[in-house]
């Protein structure tokens, strides 16, 4: 697989969107694995502090509404 951005060989994948990237092109962002609540029904998060990020996709900051699964 090639990267996105120059057609090198890619080293990895964009964890939001799936874009194979090289080291080069490769950025980093915190991506929420996981939600729960603990004991005390405090909501808590598994973060991956610096997972593979293309550059390019726009991850949304705030929930995005799908009535369809409903």
């Amino acid at each position: 697989m090639n990267c996105w951005h120059c057609e090198r060989p890619a080293h990895g994948v964009c964890v939001f969107c799936g874009r194979a990237v090289c080291k080069e092109h490769a950025r980093e962002l915190p991506h929420i694995v996981a939600l729960y609540q603990n004991q005390k029904g405090e909501p808590k998060a598994i973060v991956t502090a610096r997972a593979l990020f293309c550059g390019l996709c726009e991850p949304r900051g705030d929930p995005v509404e799908m009535p369809e699964l409903t």
